[in-house]
């Protein structure tokens, strides 16, 4: 390797720290969203909404006699960072909604409910119901796709591997002003930062960003970065696990260019002027 391509490579190394915000909840990934199984058995789902360890469910399906139910499991418990919840499902009933709340639900439990999440955005369900059994593979429910165009002070922080050309293993940072644009699922995002030898330095990162459910991804995108005017690193990335609101966004990154591979993170908070 030349040592103006170890030039380029040291000029991701920050000379500084900064964390961007995981997409996820302090224990895992955030499984919280409409899941179903699909369209060929619409009229029925689950909702999960996660806080840490826990998750709480809560199931719209319909009776032997055709009627709706509801089905609650408030406790789903994981530990170890497994993503496998279970616990106690619940039938509920209490006062009609129509009048006065004047006393508490009555819970009575029905069976169990186990979902284990295979990826960010599918699981198998399994829970039982007076004895009878089901088995569901489960996604995450699309409504409307997220659009994440905006001003943000952002970039990747990520770790290197496999680096050929004696260049050593490390993590590497590329902050700065982060301009996104969002045209349908076409998205282009640019990061202008100051490299740590001090030079105005721009990377460039395209592609198609689709959603499932509220978790979005991207794969096989394409970056480029310049040095101020010298040509400098490209490559390949995806973004998985991708949560968006109104204070910014964040996503898993996986990438490679002609130096390393890189797992990290990329994301950025929405900027406020």
């Amino acid at each position: 390797m030349t040592k103006f391509a170890q030039r380029l490579l040291a000029a991701f190394i920050a000379a500084f720290a900064f964390v961007l915000p995981a997409s996820a909840t302090t224990y895992s990934t955030d499984f919280s969203d409409v899941w179903w199984v699909g369209p060929q058995e619409n009229g029925w789902g689950i909702n999960f909404i996660q806080q840490n360890s826990v998750i709480f469910a809560t199931m719209f399906v319909y009776g032997p006699d055709g009627t709706p139910r509801w089905y609650v499991a408030s406790a789903l418990e994981a530990s170890g960072g497994s993503t496998t919840f279970a616990g106690t499902l619940f039938r509920t009933t209490g006062p009609y909604f129509g009048g006065p709340w004047t006393a508490n639900a009555v819970s009575t439990a029905v069976g169990n409910m186990t979902v284990a999440f295979n990826t960010p955005t599918t699981a198998s369900l399994n829970y039982t119901v007076d004895g009878v059994p089901v088995n569901k593979n489960i996604t995450r429910q699309a409504l409307r796709e997220s659009n994440i165009a905006g001003n943000y002070l952002g970039g990747i922080t990520a770790n290197g591997s496999n680096c050929g050309g004696g260049v050593s293993n490390g993590p590497i940072l590329i902050f700065g002003n982060l301009a996104v644009t969002q045209t349908g699922q076409a998205l282009s995002m640019r990061i202008n930062f100051i490299s740590n030898t001090g030079i105005s330095s721009t990377c460039v990162m395209t592609g198609n960003l689709g959603f499932t459910g509220k978790m979005g991804a991207l794969n096989g995108g394409n970056w480029s970065c310049t040095f101020g005017t010298q040509a400098g690193n490209v490559g390949t990335f995806s973004l998985s696990a991708m949560h968006a609101n109104v204070n910014g966004f964040s996503a898993n990154f996986s990438g490679q260019d002609q130096f390393c591979t890189y797992s990290g993170r990329f994301g950025g908070l929405r900027d406020i002027f």
